[in-house]
C-alpha cells in the first residue's frame, strides 16, 4: 500500500469513528428526559433535537461511506461497491425517518420513529465500517 492509499484509508477510518460518535449522540437524545416532561414545548424541543442529531449522524455516515468506498477502490478491495449501495440505501432511509421523527404525534411516537431511524443508521454505519475495515 502506498502513501496515498494509506492516507485515504486513514481518512475513511477517521470518518467512521466520527460517524459512530455522532450516532451515539443521537442515541443519547432518545433518552432525553424532556420527552417525559409535562410541558408540551419541552417534548417538542426534545423531538426537534433528536431529529437534528439523527440527521447530523446521517450526514457523518454518508461521509464515511463515500470516503470508505473511495479508499476501498484505491486499494482494490472487492465487494466494496455492493456494500456502498446497501449502506447508502440504509443511510438515506435512516435520514428520512430521522427527519420525520419530530413530526410524529406524542413523545412515544417521536421516540419510536427516532429509534427506527437510529437502527437504520446503525445498519448503514456497519456497512461503512465493513467497507473501511474489511470483515
Amino acid at each position: 500500500m502506498n502513501d496515498e492509499q494509506s492516507k485515504r484509508l486513514a481518512d475513511a477510518a477517521d470518518a467512521v469513528i466520527a460517524a459512530t460518535e455522532a450516532l451515539d449522540e443521537a442515541r443519547d437524545a432518545l433518552a432525553d428526559k424532556r420527552f417525559d416532561g409535562e410541558q408540551e414545548r419541552d417534548r417538542v424541543a426534545a423531538g426537534q433535537q433528536l431529529s437534528s442529531k439523527l440527521d447530523n449522524a446521517g450526514k457523518r455516515i454518508e461521509e464515511s461511506i463515500r470516503k470508505g468506498t473511495i479508499a476501498a477502490a484505491a486499494i482494490g478491495r472487492t465487494g466494496a461497491y455492493q456494500r456502498y449501495r446497501d449502506a447508502w440505501a440504509a443511510v438515506r432511509e435512516g435520514r428520512a425517518l430521522g427527519r420525520s421523527a419530530a413530526d410524529q404525534d406524542g413523545a412515544a411516537n417521536k421516540r419510536a420513529r427516532g429509534q427506527e431511524a437510529a437502527d437504520k443508521l446503525d445498519t448503514a454505519l456497519t456497512g461503512a465500517a465493513f467497507i473501511v475495515f474489511g470483515e
